[in-house]
């Protein structure tokens, strides 16, 4: 059980749901603080690595996009300074990532962008 007293698949669910409230304090991401395009590029890169088929660009079931954002957009820590747009081109590659690998894509994502 997490220390706010919900099960940790609770929580996701709450965050996939849209609903989840923001908790304060730092990003979660440990990643130091770059660029939009270089996290979106490192993120782009990878995804089409994990497709089994190239596509022109991501497009993931809204549920990962919801999460993707939850879990690693708004965790990154220079989010707050990227565009809206930039924000949605992050989370769609993720997304896709997610959807091919699985939480090994997001931590092969984070290796990388820690310059791993």
């Amino acid at each position: 059980m997490e220390p706010d007293g919900r099960r940790p698949g609770e929580f996701i669910a709450a965050l996939v749901r849209e609903g989840a409230e923001v908790l304060p304090g730092p990003p979660a991401l440990a990643v130091p603080a770059a660029p939009a395009d270089e996290v979106i590029a490192a993120a782009r890169r990878l995804a089409l690595a994990a497709r089994p088929q190239r596509r022109p660009g991501p497009a993931p079931a809204p549920t990962l996009l919801r999460l993707a954002t939850a879990l690693v957009v708004d965790e990154h820590p220079s989010a707050p300074a990227w565009s809206e747009a930039e924000r949605e081109r992050l989370a769609g590659w993720v997304a896709v990532l997610i959807e091919h690998r699985g939480e090994d894509g997001v931590e092969e994502l984070v290796g990388a962008l820690n310059g791993g």
